[in-house]
């Protein structure tokens, strides 16, 4: 991914996670314009890594931040939405028996679709076909948030998890660090966009 690339080449000096806001952007689609970017790149070293032994405790918990959690603006007034759309990318290595794990964490008045019902927490898992070894994930997650005041900020969070396939022994995921990747796929990379409604005839928003 050319473009992840050299955003990833200009954050060489970074030891922590970076974001990086973008400003008046043209971009537009569908019924929606998009009124702010932010990317974030992950650990420079080593990643973040999660595990869990299910005979010894709830793999529910096996979570940790892939990049720091950021409060998130909706440039709308009180009682408006906006919709998020966060894109994470992953390279990591995974222990057998695991199933990893994307999670999106909002705050109260976000909604994010998943498949057990509506809710602040959204899920996106993937079998890595009980296999150790390297793997790649990618996936955007939709939310909308709702503004209880102006410009409100809301908490985006993603985090990397896992569960034991099959239910019963351990599991283990690890996300490769900014130079570790290499062929394996791309840095940890969260990509967040905000859009509004576009409003009146023409597009424009007040």
């Amino acid at each position: 991914m050319n473009v992840i690339g050299n955003i990833a080449a200009a954050t060489i000096l970074l030891f922590s996670s970076l974001a990086v806001a973008q400003r008046n952007p043209t971009f537009t689609t569908g019924n929606l314009k998009l009124e702010d970017t932010t990317f974030q790149v992950g650990q420079y070293t080593e990643g973040v890594n999660a595990s869990c032994d299910q005979s010894v405790s709830d793999c529910d918990s096996a979570f940790t931040p892939l990049v720091a959690p950021l409060e998130v603006t909706c440039p709308a007034g009180a009682g408006e939405t906006c919709t998020f759309a966060v894109t994470v990318d992953a390279a990591g290595r995974s222990s057998g028996l695991t199933e990893g794990v994307f999670r999106y964490v909002g705050d109260a008045q976000t909604t994010i679709p998943d498949p057990v019902g509506p809710g602040n927490t959204g899920f996106y898992m993937w079998s890595l076909n009980n296999l150790a070894g390297t793997f790649s994930a990618s996936h955007t997650f939709v939310a909308l948030v709702k503004n209880t005041k102006n410009s409100q900020k809301h908490l985006v969070e993603i985090d990397l998890g896992c569960f034991v396939s099959g239910g019963q022994g351990s599991c283990s995921v690890q996300a490769l660090g900014l130079f570790e990747a290499g062929p394996f796929g791309s840095p940890v990379t969260v990509t967040i966009q905000v859009f509004r409604e576009r409003k009146g005839e023409h597009g424009d928003i007040d």
